[in-house]
């Protein structure tokens, strides 16, 4: 079969690990593999699309989640159980309390557009569900989000907001090496790794002199 570049690479690095560490013979594990094209990131809506997008979504959590994939960078599952306990609501912060070898997370931050919404909302809450956004991944969720996929013809996913969080705060000045913190990856530059402050303050600080805002 023909498979895309990076899943052929997956194949090839599990065989790689079974032949070399498993069997012990990595006489056996000499693949070569394919160069991987670098495809350039290329946005195919604006902020207008997004605002548009957001009024289309018929459900009230989804659509704080919506916004919330815009405003912190994080990944669809990260907001999806985000949890009560992972919010700092005076500092408007959310420190993830697991992760993963190869998903990190560090801090990151929402906005008062946000807030707005959120914070009324779980004080309103009378339930003892840990989930900021208690609605089904199988069924609540993805009947809103496609409602409003074709209401408005924009394809838009969760990873397309992070990818929208990452160049938005870019082009609000934001440096390389916070955008990668509050979206969970590890700087790969000596300056990001070793010599910047990622203390909560200066995280802070550096997302609100940013004033990122999805409606102005």
């Amino acid at each position: 079969e023909n498979y895309a570049v990076n899943t052929y690479c997956c194949f090839l690095k599990g065989f790689r690990r079974f032949f070399r560490d498993y069997l012990e013979k990595p006489e056996l594990a000499n693949f070569r593999f394919p160069s991987i094209p670098f495809t350039p990131k290329m946005l195919n809506f604006e902020k207008e699309d997004l605002q548009r997008f957001y009024y289309a979504i018929d459900h009230p959590v989804v659509s704080m989640m919506f916004l919330g994939y815009c405003v912190t960078g994080l990944r669809r599952n990260d907001i999806m159980y985000l949890l009560k306990t992972e919010l700092t609501r005076g500092l408007r912060m959310i420190v993830k309390n697991n992760g993963s070898r190869t998903k990190h997370r560090w801090i990151t931050f929402y906005n008062e557009e946000l807030a707005e919404l959120v914070e009324p909302y779980l004080d309103s809450r009378e339930d003892d569900n840990p989930r900021v956004f208690p609605v089904s991944k199988w069924k609540t969720f993805p009947k809103y989000w496609y409602n409003a996929q074709s209401k408005t013809g924009l394809s838009i996913t969760p990873k397309d907001l992070r990818d929208w969080f990452c160049v938005e705060m870019t082009n609000l000045g934001v440096p390389d090496r916070y955008i990668d913190a509050f979206c969970g990856r590890i700087p790969k530059t000596i300056l990001g790794r070793h010599y910047t402050d990622y203390s909560p303050k200066k995280l802070k600080e550096v997302y609100d002199k940013a004033n990122l805002r999805l409606f102005s």
